[in-house]
């Protein structure tokens, strides 16, 4: 299923640098207002109040202190907010006064997009034939390709972008990279079987099995068909305090992998909930894997939920290795026993009966 035009939205415009007069600021403010408010189950009017002023201070911001890329970055997040409100006209607004010849390729890809979802045709075919003609850093290049195969339905367009990355590609580390991108992209494509993704996968563990991708392509595989009693899948990534955490290297005792982002409303609930079994049960190893971008928002959140277990949090919100390797692509708790086997899968804290089963999934690991 293509994922939503607010997804992307999101998903664009947290690549920002930290500052105190930046979009990530800005965004950050903007998030906490509404996690305070939704903790009260606000009206919907006071929701759409909300909404309106942070419009307004957006639009202060892009027409006052934003500076370089946060000028256009602010523009898609300004629409976004707008559509969200309703107000079509101001959306349409935002993308129009975003400067195709100072913009950079993946914002005006990003904003053909938004205009597609409001039905600016010509609008949005501008931003793509812009967009094409624009150099783009290698990341931004496979961001747009997916893009413009899966959403905007530019599958020429797209298919170019990955067929010139890999004629550059100075070796198979590259090649796999940029190979993993074309499959991941064609999970979301209408237009190919179902199964075209992870046959695309199988096909790059494979045939480059000895690279990163390709060990990844192949965990992955693997965790589409995990079941209870499985070995766990093997990762490695760094905690907030700089040290190297391989989950291999913790056989012996149950483990809860806590895969979270500090904008989940469950956060909460679920740091609450582990911190009380880790209490209870003082051998049990919680180890948390952030899957935001923002490492100072991720510090942010880690001390104002009290979080007390180790945090992976490297800045590479789902492209993290522990999230690559099992397949995460949102908010989920796993959880291992003794022998590095597979417990439970899936859960959560968000309702009473998630927070008993995840209870009783730790009981069982522990046995």
């Amino acid at each position: 299923m293509i994922r939503t035009l607010a997804a992307f939205a999101a998903l664009l415009t947290l690549q920002l640098l930290p500052a105190q007069d930046t979009l990530d600021a800005l965004q950050r403010t903007f998030r906490t207002e509404m996690q305070t408010l939704s903790a009260g189950s606000p009206s919907m009017e006071r929701v759409q109040a909300l909404m309106t002023d942070q419009a307004k201070r957006l639009r202060a911001f892009v027409a006052g202190p934003a500076k370089g890329d946060d000028r256009w970055n602010g523009r898609l997040m300004l629409a976004d907010i707008e559509l969200g409100r309703g107000d079509r006209n101001s959306a349409q607004q935002a993308l129009e006064s975003i400067d195709p010849a100072e913009a950079p390729a993946m914002v005006l890809t990003s904003a053909a997009v938004m205009a597609q979802g409001i039905g600016l045709t010509a609008l949005r075919d501008r931003l793509v034939q812009t967009a094409a003609g624009k150099p783009a850093p290698f990341e931004d290049r496979m961001a747009m390709a997916h893009l413009l195969a899966t959403v905007l339905r530019e599958v020429p367009r797209s298919d170019a972008i990955y067929d010139a990355a890999l004629q550059d590609a100075v070796d198979d580390e590259q090649r796999a990279l940029v190979r993993w991108h074309r499959a991941d992209a064609m999970r979301d494509r209408e237009d190919l079987p179902e199964d075209a993704a992870f046959t695309a996968m199988e096909q790059l563990a494979k045939d480059l099995p000895t690279t990163y991708w390709g060990s990844v392509a192949k965990d992955r595989l693997r965790a589409s068909q995990l079941t209870i009693g499985d070995p766990g899948i093997d990762f490695t990534g760094r905690t907030l305090d700089g040290q190297i955490w391989t989950l291999s290297n913790h056989r012996g005792s149950a483990v809860v992998l806590a895969f979270w982002s500090a904008g989940d409303f469950d956060a909460p609930n679920l740091v609450a909930l582990l911190a009380e079994q880790q209490k209870l049960h003082p051998d049990l190893l919680v180890v948390g894997v952030c899957l935001d971008r923002d490492l100072g928002g991720i510090r942010d959140a880690v001390k104002k939920l009290g979080v007390r277990f180790p945090v992976l949090g490297e800045g590479k919100g789902t492209q993290c290795d522990a999230a690559l390797r099992w397949f995460v692509e949102g908010p989920t708790v796993q959880v291992l026993d003794k022998a590095g086997r597979v417990a439970a899968l899936g859960q959560h804290a968000g309702t009473a009966d998630g927070r008993a089963d995840l209870v009783a999934a730790i009981e069982q690991a522990l046995r």
